[in-house]
């Protein structure tokens, strides 16, 4: 879904300027303009297609490329307010579920109020879910009656904090599971935007994963989008005039939660709710189902006004921001900060201006107040500091970064990225030890943030630490488990153990085996990540694909890895 043009048998792929996906709640049941409500916008080129919305994919590589300069549409995408904000001004606000946004700072008020502004019946529901984060990060379902319980746990982090992230930096602690509510606190406390946003519990029509089957599920309906242009009818109007984009539908499939409606009146408790609504959950199995062509396609006549018109109005621009957010401060800030992130690496002096001015934006906290009771500010204020860290880095100011990177932990010890970008400084220089614990300490906070667990895999691979290096990576493989950075540290550890003297104790069962995981290993590494695959890498994979006996024809390869880029923006 990326790269330039090419021409195919049948004619020209067609160019587009954005493709993407719609997550959505849908139930034909309920009365025309309350029947689809969108839960989130996403980019279809970072987007994972399971089962039955596979051929999605196959059909956009067919039909479609990216033009060389797509919109760019990240800002608003990745954050719920954001895309809510924008449905609303663009006049599609019943597209959208009823949804409020409020600073994460705890009162004893705050649980009334929500059930209030949402009109919350007694016993209904709402869905709590952090801005800037995806695949079910920070999502939870709640019921009135432990809202304001749950608004605790979520928004009152550990006075001690260091010592709760001394206990949780052990291996054991890496595989251990966690309950949802641990898990989601965890994501909250580490969170860096300063607001939360609650949603009004949507359901859709009851759905069975196969049609024999008695268990019916309140799933999630993901569509595909693409956006074009057609093309201009003169070079007057291609130069001075912006057509409107045009949607093509490129299909949809329903995305179903862990667990089927239930049939009985039990009372159910926090985590039965959720792994009930809740479709983005993270493991292999995900389980789909089709959806019926005239459902797809009420989906369809109701979004295709909505999604052209929100998209062309949705680069989110610093003057947008000041004029719609002027009055909250914070938000402002955090936008301000958010933006600048996005254009460092094409205009860095400009991104540092911008992070300046969303620093002077917010009140600075009281000197030895607590976390909790400057929450907000302490979020925005390190996220401003963590993302002028990034900046040093990408000029290879590494000791200016750390200190950016000391100063955002200083003043929000709980942000998760900034004890990952403090491993990776480490790393830079050599300090092996020290990166595994930065690293330890950003998956104890945000155990759904992949780039640590890799980060972790090379530190224990560097420091020849095979075993360790392999935990870290099946940890990984339980959250993300295509990730090929991590596939290619498993790949090399399993053949850095070949070249070990005890590996001769392997039964020959046991060493064709554990082969045949190296070279899946490294076949996924080489086909996910082809741009940093080289000659090295090559004679690995070959090594573990010979016979046991051709094997010593092969150079021993020197360890290596694969450097990370990727910064959190």
């Amino acid at each position: 879904g990326s790269g330039g043009c090419a021409k195919l048998a049948h004619g020209e792929l067609i160019s587009v300027n954005f493709w993407g996906i719609c997550d959505i709640k849908y139930d034909p049941r309920n009365r025309k303009g309350e029947r689809i409500r969108v839960l989130e916008l996403g980019d279809g080129r970072s987007s994972r297609f399971s089962h039955h919305g596979r051929y999605i994919k196959e059909k956009f590589d067919s039909r479609y490329c990216m033009v060389r300069a797509p919109i760019k549409r990240a800002v608003m995408t990745e954050n719920k307010k954001f895309t809510h904000d924008m449905f609303v001004q663009e006049g599609f606000a019943s597209l959208r579920p009823p949804t409020v946004a409020y600073e994460r700072r705890y009162t004893p008020s705050l649980a009334g109020s929500i059930l209030k502004d949402l009109e919350i019946p007694r016993g209904g529901a709402v869905v709590l879910k952090l801005c800037n984060r995806s695949r079910g990060a920070g999502v939870v379902v709640v019921t009135d009656a432990e809202l304001d319980n749950v608004l605790q746990k979520l928004l009152l982090p550990p006075e001690n904090l260091e010592d709760w992230l001394e206990e949780k930096r052990t291996a054991k602690d890496l595989l251990q599971e966690k309950s949802l509510i641990e898990e989601q606190c965890n994501h909250w406390w580490a969170n860096e935007c300063p607001l939360f946003v609650v949603e009004k519990c949507c359901s859709s029509i009851p759905v069975a994963k196969d049609t024999d089957s008695p268990e019916l599920f309140d799933g999630t309906l993901r569509v595909a989008f693409a956006l074009h242009r057609s093309k201009a009818a003169s070079k007057y109007q291609e130069e001075y005039q912006v057509k409107p984009f045009e949607i093509d539908w490129l299909g949809g499939y329903w995305k179903l939660p862990k667990t089927p409606l239930p049939t009985n009146g039990d009372k159910e408790n926090l985590q039965n709710i959720h792994d009930r609504i809740v479709s983005s959950f993270n493991s292999v199995d995900k389980r789909t189902a089709p959806v019926p062509d005239e459902q797809l396609q009420e989906v369809y006549d109701a979004l295709t006004p909505a999604l052209p018109q929100i998209f062309s109005s949705g680069a989110i621009s610093v003057q947008m921001i000041m004029n719609v957010y002027r009055k909250e401060n914070l938000f402002c800030a955090f936008a301000l900060a958010r933006v600048a992130a996005a254009m460092r690496v094409d205009h860095l002096e400009r991104a540092l201006g911008l992070f300046d001015l969303a620093r002077r934006k917010v009140q600075e906290p009281v000197a030895k107040s607590s976390v909790a009771q400057f929450l907000p500010e302490r979020s925005v204020l390190s996220y401003v500091d963590r993302n002028v860290g990034v900046c040093s880095a990408l000029l290879q100011k590494w000791e200016d970064a750390a200190r950016h990177w000391r100063s955002s932990l200083h003043i929000f010890p709980a942000n998760a990225t900034s004890h990952y970008l403090q491993g990776k400084y480490f790393q830079e220089i050599g300090k092996y030890n020290e990166a595994v614990e930065c690293h330890m300490r950003a998956i104890a906070l945000d155990p759904d943030f992949k780039l640590p667990y890799q980060g972790l895999g090379n530190c224990h691979l560097l420091r020849g630490d095979l075993e360790e290096a392999m935990q870290a990576c099946l940890a990984c493989f339980r959250r993300h488990p295509d990730a090929p950075f991590a596939q290619f540290i498993a790949g090399q550890c399993i053949y850095r153990t070949f070249l070990a003297p005890t590996s001769r104790y392997l039964s020959p069962e046991g060493r064709k085996i554990l082969a045949e995981k190296g070279v899946r290993a490294l076949d996924m590494a080489r086909r996910r990540s082809p741009e940093q695959w080289n000659e090295t890498d090559q004679v690995m994979f070959e090594y573990l694909k010979a016979p046991e006996d051709q094997r010593s024809k092969f150079p021993t390869q020197e360890l290596h890895i694969w450097r990370l880029h990727g910064y959190r923006p």
